[in-house]
């Protein structure tokens, strides 16, 4: 069993180096072409990183079997050759033993007769391998003969196809001047065709030079008139230019006394003042003088003043703080507002500027004044109080 489990295993390893030489031949079927969407398909179903390790796991199996099953078969030929070469000693058994032993030598002359057998038939069967090995050199050789000859066809197929090809792109070359020559023709008709209207033409514009000439005397004519009337009209304009500066220094004199000029005062300035004396009686104070006061009663007395211009800020004159860090802290600024913004000290050209926060200043959010009663006339502040007994 051991033989022809080897035999069977050494034919099957044959068979597979054959089959892969097969395949990678062109000249015959199947060949690696055909055989490759079944390769792409097993390729998918295994990871790529496992084809390397998984193509040198079957070399080695092949590589191994081959090996084991020339070892198994050439085994059992010298033991035959050690045996026919050395005679069994014989050595006589014990009476009791005669039957077992005799049973055991025609079992083991069975043995060598059947590897006698199997050894002939592996010697046949590879003596008709030699022999194809041979018939398949001369295959090769004469496919090696018959690819030598397709090159040479090759070779002059592709030097008929040039020859083709040159005569192809001669006979579109004659045929490109021919077409070059029937419009040479063409044009030579064109241009005489042209040189004949341009002779009517220029006929035709020495007649029209006449007529523009009578036309342009008539024009200057006409253009000295036009002249007389446009000087008679820039004085006009001189004139009405003289009047629109006097009109528009006027205006001008308006916006400034409509934006705070000396004899005009926005409504809005009263209302505050109006507010300020109203909550707090803010004008009072500063109309008053306090140098006679000590601090104490001076105290007491701005403090109701203070709650209620307080209160007016609150409601009426909403203030929110220009910078919202804390003053006396630590502040860093890349860009700044001049009218926003005033800089002390030391001060760089450029941002960003860092220094301490003095004042947060103060920037109007809301303006909530009350409207203007009609007939005010927005002059009278705090009016005079007349206690009547």
């Amino acid at each position: 069993m051991k033989k022809a489990t080897a035999f069977i295993m050494l034919v099957l390893s044959i068979a597979a180096a054959a089959g892969v030489y097969i395949v990678y031949r062109d000249d015959i079927s199947p060949t690696m072409a055909e055989v490759e969407p079944a390769l792409t398909i097993c390729k998918g179903l295994i990871a790529e990183q496992w084809h390397t390790p998984l193509l040198a796991g079957i070399a080695l199996f092949w590589l191994l079997n081959l090996l084991m099953s020339l070892a198994i078969l050439f085994e059992r030929k010298k033991v035959a050759e050690l045996t026919a070469e050395k005679p069994p000693i014989a050595v006589e058994p014990p009476p009791a033993q005669n039957d077992e032993a005799k049973k055991q030598l025609e079992l083991l002359r069975q043995q060598l007769s059947e590897a006698e057998k199997t050894m002939s038939e592996t010697r046949d069967r590879a003596n008709q391998l030699l022999s194809q090995n041979e018939d398949l050199k001369n295959q090769l050789e004469k496919f090696s003969v018959s690819s030598s000859e397709k090159d040479e066809l090759a070779e002059l197929k592709s030097e008929i196809e040039k020859l083709q090809s040159t005569a192809k792109s001669r006979a579109e070359a004659a045929e490109k001047a021919e077409a070059e020559l029937a419009s040479l023709k063409s044009e030579q008709q064109k241009n005489s065709e042209e040189f004949a209207a341009a002779r009517n033409k220029l006929e035709k514009l020495e007649n029209e030079s006449k007529a523009a000439k009578k036309e342009t005397e008539k024009a200057a004519s006409q253009l000295k008139s036009a002249q007389n009337d446009l000087s008679s009209k820039t004085e006009e304009i001189a004139s009405l230019r003289k009047q629109l500066e006097e009109l528009n220094e006027q205006l001008k004199s308006a916006q400034a006394d409509a934006r705070g000029g000396k004899n005009a005062i926005p409504p809005a300035a009263y209302q505050i003042l109006y507010l300020f004396q109203k909550e707090g009686r803010l004008i009072d104070l500063l109309k008053e003088d306090v140098s006679g006061y000590d601090d104490e009663t001076l105290g007491g007395a701005i403090r109701p003043i203070h709650e209620g211009c307080r209160k007016l800020l609150e409601d009426r004159l909403i203030l929110e703080p220009v910078l919202n860090e804390e003053e006396g802290s630590e502040v860093t600024l890349d860009e700044i507002d001049p009218e926003a913004i005033k800089l002390s000290g030391s001060v760089p050209a450029s941002g960003p500027y860092t220094g301490e926060l003095i004042h947060r200043g103060w920037r109007l959010k809301e303006c909530n004044l009350p409207e203007l009663v009609s007939g005010w006339k927005g002059n009278v502040i705090a009016p005079a109080e007349i206690e009547i007994s």
